[in-house]
C-alpha cells in the first residue's frame, strides 16, 4: 500500500469515528436494539421452542443436520426450551389418565355373551419419559398396554359366571384386582428388559350387561319364572286354606260330640256366636231349648 492510500484509509476511519461520536443518544440506542432484533430473528430461523404445559413432559428426538442417526435426549423437558430445528419433541401426559375400554359379546363361563365397560387409571412416571420414548416408542399404549389388557379381560370373563359379573360386587372386586395385578406383572416383565416407566394404578369394571338379544331372552325368562312363582304361591295359599278348613271341621265335630249336640243345635249355637260378635248386635232374651229356639235380638 502506497503512502497516499494509507493516508486516505486513516482519514476515512477518522471520519466514521467522528460521525459515530457526533450522533445523538437516540440514534446510538438504535444500534444495540437493531443487533438484538437481528439476533432474535436469526434464532427463530435456526432454532425452535419446546414448551410443555403444566401436566406434560417432553422427550426430545435429536436428528443430526448432516450425518449420523436420530437419538433420544437423556434429559426430559419440563419448561420452555430452545432447541435445534432438526430436533422434535414428543409430549407425554404425566398426570394420572383414565383410559376407557368397551368390550362387546365377551363369552362368560356358560357362553353367555356380555357387553363390558371398564376403565384403567395409569400414570407415566415423571422424569423417565425419554426411556419410554427410546424403549417403546410414541405408540407405547396402543402397542403394549391395550392389547394385553383386552386379552386378560377376555380371559377372565370366560372364567366367571354372568350373574356374578352382573350383580355380585365381591366377585367384581376380585375380578378387577386380578386384572390389575396381571397388568402390573406384565409392566414389571417389560421393565426387566427395558425400563417401562408406567404405573398401573387402578382397574375398575363400570358395567356388565348381556347383549341386546340375550337381555330380551333373560327378561322373558325372568317374567316366566315370576309367573310360575306367583302361581306356586297361590297354590300354597289355597292348600293352607283347605288344611285350615279341614282342621276347623274336625274341631267342630269333636265339639258336637263332646256336648252331644245335633247338627241343627250346633248350627244354631254357631249362629248365636256370629250374631253376638256382629257389630251393634245385642242379645236380650233367649226362649226355648228345643230344636227351634226363639231369639230376641235388639240392634
Amino acid at each position: 500500500m502506497n503512502p497516499n492510500q494509507r493516508q486516505n484509509n486513516q482519514q476515512r476511519l477518522s471520519s466514521n469515528l467522528s460521525n459515530f461520536f457526533n450522533m445523538n443518544n437516540s440514534k446510538k440506542l438504535l444500534i444495540p436494539v437493531a443487533l438484538i432484533a437481528t439476533s432474535c430473528a436469526l434464532s427463530l430461523v435456526f432454532f425452535t421452542f419446546v414448551n410443555p404445559s403444566y401436566d406434560q413432559e417432553a422427550a426430545l428426538k435429536m436428528k443430526p443436520i448432516f450425518f449420523g442417526s436420530t437419538r433420544v435426549s437423556d434429559e426430559p423437558v419440563n419448561s420452555i426450551t430452545l432447541v435445534a430445528p432438526t430436533t422434535s419433541a414428543v409430549y407425554f401426559n404425566i398426570l394420572p389418565q383414565k383410559m376407557q375400554f368397551q368390550f362387546d359379546d365377551l363369552l362368560s363361563n356358560d357362553n353367555t355373551p356380555l357387553d363390558v365397560n371398564m376403565y384403567m387409571i395409569i400414570q407415566v412416571k415423571k422424569g423417565q419419559t425419554p426411556d419410554l420414548l427410546r424403549n417403546y416408542g410414541e405408540n407405547w399404549f396402543e402397542n403394549f398396554i391395550e392389547p394385553y389388557f383386552r386379552n386378560k379381560v377376555r380371559e377372565y370373563v370366560s372364567s366367571c359366571s354372568p350373574f356374578d359379573l352382573m350383580s355380585n360386587r365381591e366377585v367384581l372386586a376380585k375380578f378387577d384386582d386380578r386384572i390389575k395385578q396381571s397388568m402390573r406383572q406384565y409392566v414389571a416383565s417389560l421393565s426387566r428388559k427395558a425400563n417401562f416407566p408406567v404405573d398401573i394404578q387402578q382397574v375398575i369394571t363400570d358395567r356388565v350387561m348381556p347383549n341386546k338379544e340375550q337381555l330380551e331372552e333373560m327378561n322373558k325368562t325372568a317374567a316366566s319364572i315370576q309367573a310360575k312363582q306367583t302361581q306356586e304361591k297361590r297354590a300354597e295359599m289355597e292348600l293352607a286354606r283347605a288344611k285350615a278348613e279341614r282342621n276347623k271341621a274336625v274341631a267342630d265335630k269333636a265339639y258336637m260330640t263332646e256336648l252331644n249336640l245335633s247338627p241343627a243345635q250346633f248350627i244354631q249355637l254357631r249362629a248365636w256366636d256370629v250374631i253376638e260378635k256382629k257389630n251393634g248386635a245385642n242379645i236380650d232374651v233367649l226362649f226355648g231349648g228345643g230344636e227351634t229356639p226363639m231369639w230376641n235380638i235388639r240392634r
